[in-house]
């Protein structure tokens, strides 16, 4: 049965992709890993798609962190299908998780609007048409249909643009890069985020930072994400005083985790999709609706409107 999830609660799912997920928080237990991963945010959507239905990747990612907490798995992204879904051509990702847990599979219907649309990173939620999150027990596939909140739709142009506030983005340089799955001329590029809050708490006040780094290793040779290599450095440090009485002393590390995300393997056409149905297995027939979507403006045009009183 289809039911609907609300775009936010979709944004919450796509947090936890393979790409984050290998940096764990202080409150993370030893040997753990995501029960979920959704690789709709591992795309390239940088220009027009490179792949095919039936193409995949393959992720394999290891992480640690300074109190001890670790993680391994493997992540494979499939292009299960295509489908027109409310006269929008869209594609089917299909991720699964394996790790010493188990394993875990789920499909997410995307928009090939989102292909070259410079604002598919920061809302790949606008760009969400379905999710599949596994088989319920009467054996029926559990559907669930992306809406919008009405609060978002009243969000400003303001709101937005303070998500990204503290991100820098720096392009490092191009270089071969060797990994398990072959050599790759790659462009690096980081994406750095910091923040801070000060607070009181009785009679202390406590201070606590944090900065993320990732840095991507990007080549167009790898269909579907892009990505050759994927590093991850995430420290979190923090003091605290007397209400009052500021010191100087350094911070404190609380944490500090680090992850790499590697390219394994890559393929087309051997991998049998687990929850996208048979029906929807094929590339959509008319390839012109495909090639509509990806040749759209990614915003309509500027329109100057006279008071007439110029």
């Amino acid at each position: 049965m289809s039911r609907a999830v609300t775009v936010s609660a979709l944004r919450r799912l796509l947090a936890i992709t393979a790409v984050a997920a290998c940096v764990l928080s202080p409150a993370a237990s030893a040997d753990s890993a995501p029960d979920v991963i959704d690789g709709t945010g591992m795309l390239d959507y940088r220009d027009r798609p490179l792949f095919h239905v039936g193409s995949w990747v393959r992720y394999h990612t290891t992480g640690k962190s300074l109190q001890g907490h670790v993680t391994d798995y493997t992540t494979t992204i499939l292009i299960a299908g295509e489908e027109v879904c409310w006269g929008d051509p869209s594609v089917w990702v299909e991720t699964w998780l394996e790790n010493a847990g188990g394993t875990s599979t789920t499909a997410t219907l995307v928009s090939y609007s989102a292909f070259g649309d410079t604002m598919a990173y920061r809302h790949l939620g606008w760009f969400l048409r379905k999710s599949i999150n596994g088989i319920g027990e009467n054996g029926k596939l559990d559907l669930a249909m992306a809406t919008r909140e009405n609060k978002e739709l009243q969000l400003r142009k303001v709101n937005w643009d303070s998500e990204d506030a503290g991100v820098v983005i720096d392009t490092l340089g191009t270089g071969p890069v060797t990994i398990p799955a072959g050599t790759f001329q790659a462009t690096r590029v980081s994406h750095t985020s910091a923040s801070g809050e000060t607070v009181d708490q009785g009679d202390s006040t406590i201070y606590y930072q944090r900065k993320d780094r990732r840095t991507y290793f990007l080549s167009r040779e790898i269909p579907i994400t892009g990505i050759v290599k994927m590093e991850i450095d995430d420290i979190q440090q923090g003091k605290s005083w007397a209400v009052g009485r500021f010191n100087r002393d350094s911070l404190t590390v609380l944490e500090h985790a680090q992850g790499v995300s590697t390219l394994v393997a890559q393929g087309r056409g051997d991998l049998v999709p687990k929850l996208v149905p048979p029906a929807v297995r094929y590339p959509i027939a008319d390839r012109s609706l495909v090639e509509r979507a990806l040749r759209q403006p990614n915003e309509p045009a500027v329109r100057v409107l006279h008071t007439g009183n110029e």
